[in-house]
């Protein structure tokens, strides 16, 4: 199992965590239950029963899930973010940022792509809602950068791309 630090989640985030455990220890009691079951009917060899076998496999492999989860949630703590009082010095959780990306590997976009994304939460990723976790490459790339840095080159799939922090916005 990994070793997990700190880490920080929106309150949406934070109750969406619990949500998602609460569910697959539901799952994990459904699974026990219909192994019990098919163990019953057809006792537990593999070649006798392959319904105990599946119900046996699914079984451990929820028992990880809720593992992980479960430590997941002991070691995240809850960030509140202001929409109105967002933190503007430097890019952090919370902030609304509005980048430059270039492609290093072609020419094509010599005006860069312009972007704007809200920085969230562990795992909080929405790309259509413009959301990123801070643990997501790109704003690992971008934490702590102030308005007008360049970030490292950074590799997303096969691309390079040098990214600059042209804003950070106060509000929503």
């Amino acid at each position: 199992m990994t070793q997990l630090t700190t880490i920080y989640m929106t309150e949406t985030g934070f109750d969406n965590l619990k949500a998602l455990l609460a569910r697959k220890k539901q799952e994990y009691a459904d699974v026990r239950d219909h192994r019990q079951v098919a163990f019953e009917m057809s006792g537990d060899g593999w070649h006798d029963n392959p319904e105990f076998n599946r119900q046996q496999q699914l079984e451990a492999n929820l028992n990880h899930t809720v593992k992980e989860l479960t430590e997941r949630l002991q070691h995240a703590r809850p960030v509140n973010i202001d929409p109105s009082n967002r933190p503007t010095n430097h890019v952090a959780i919370g902030s609304l940022v509005s980048i430059t990306r270039w492609n290093l590997n072609n020419d094509i976009n010599d005006k860069g792509l312009v972007e704007t994304w809200e920085i969230v939460g562990f795992d909080e990723t929405d790309i259509k809602a413009a959301k990123i976790g801070y643990n997501a490459p790109l704003a690992k790339s971008i934490i702590g950068l102030q308005v007008g840095d360049v970030s490292e080159q950074l590799v997303l799939g096969t691309q390079a791309w040098e990214i600059e922090v042209t804003a950070i916005h106060s509000g929503s």
